[in-house]
């Protein structure tokens, strides 16, 4: 009994003591959702987001029927969402306007054809603001077709109104294991997240003032090809054309990637420039079109900390703020 007693502690131990290691010291401190991406540790007291208490932006699905009395809707992905947990820049466009403001989720779809699909099954608000990520915005563009129909685009999967959003949250001993074989950089677990250093503090986050932290995707289409540029141009000027076409005042938000927007204040940078958008924006310029990059760059410019959560990918309460008051100043032009 003792001898098995002994030879199970020693197949035990390689495995609790980083499940322990790990349960104790990293897993509680995974913050943002740069936290639980990459097992990076941030100050708990960083960025805690309060509970909206006034929230006037109205989440719905495809069946809902939108009330057509001067109101906006809001399309994206995850820059896009408002909730008790995250604030995006349509909460603070809620706020600084007597429009009602809804927005469209689900937010892990190409919004572009989100869009398509509600504008042919039922009547939308006179004014629509369709928000991607930069990282996914040409992509999402070059996959538009604006003459399909509802049903063709329902029968080749490109909408699905069923879908319903479930968390893939793994076990903390899923968690710890991924972690080690992360450590021991072991082939496919290489890390999702990207950290550099910043020539000045950029955030107020206690240890992290000076790093940057971003999505490894953000630096995976750095620069656009003429052909693939022609494309996207084509495809965004025809959306443009059919909302004109339908009586709906369109804009398109392009939400700039972090590392876009720190870039240039990057410590020995090692990794290429990134100027998709602004060869993008140089072939094709549209009142409606709105880069947040020029608004949020500002900013950085001028020292102002936390545009981006030092912990997350997406916009800070500031950076939020600035690219609500961009948006309604081309609405209000």
């Amino acid at each position: 009994m003792k001898r098995f007693i002994i030879k199970t502690l020693l197949y035990a131990i390689p495995i609790l003591i980083p499940l322990i290691g790990f349960g104790i010291f990293i897993y509680p401190h995974l913050s943002g959702d740069i936290g639980p991406l990459g097992y990076i540790t941030f100050d708990d007291n960083y960025a805690q987001m309060r509970e909206i208490s006034d929230n006037k932006v109205i989440n719905c699905k495809y069946g809902y029927k939108f009330l057509k009395d001067s109101s906006i809707l809001t399309i994206g992905d995850s820059f896009s969402q408002t909730n008790k947990r995250d604030i995006s820049y349509n909460y603070y466009l809620a706020k600084s306007t007597d429009k009602i403001v809804y927005n469209l989720q689900p937010w892990d779809v190409n919004p572009f054809l989100r869009f398509l699909y509600i504008s042919k099954t039922q009547d939308l608000p006179k004014i629509v603001i369709v928000e991607s990520v930069e990282r996914y915005f040409i992509e999402r563009l070059c996959q538009l077709n604006v003459s399909l129909s509802a049903s063709s685009m329902l029968s080749r999967r490109l909408i699905d109104t069923t879908y319903e959003y479930k968390s893939s949250s793994k076990t903390l001993l899923e968690n710890t294991q991924e972690w080690v074989k992360r450590e021991m950089n072991l082939k496919g677990y290489e890390n999702p997240i990207k950290s550099v250093k910043l020539s000045q503090s950029y955030f107020s986050c206690k240890d992290r003032e000076n790093e940057l932290h971003f999505y490894v995707d953000d630096i995976k289409i750095t620069e656009l090809t003429d052909s693939v540029a022609n494309i996207a141009t084509e495809k965004l000027d025809s959306l443009f054309k059919y909302a004109d076409s339908i009586g709906i005042e369109l804009y398109v938000l392009i939400a700039a990637d972090k590392y876009e927007v720190y870039q240039n204040y990057i410590v020995d940078n090692p990794y290429p420039p990134k100027t998709l958008l602004t060869k993008f924006m140089d072939l094709y310029n549209h009142p409606h079109l709105i880069n947040s990059r020029d608004t949020l760059y500002r900013l950085v410019e001028n020292g102002v900390q936390d545009i981006y959560w030092a912990n997350n990918t997406h916009w800070g309460i500031i950076g939020s703020k600035a690219v609500a008051e961009q948006v309604l100043q081309h609405i209000e032009q």
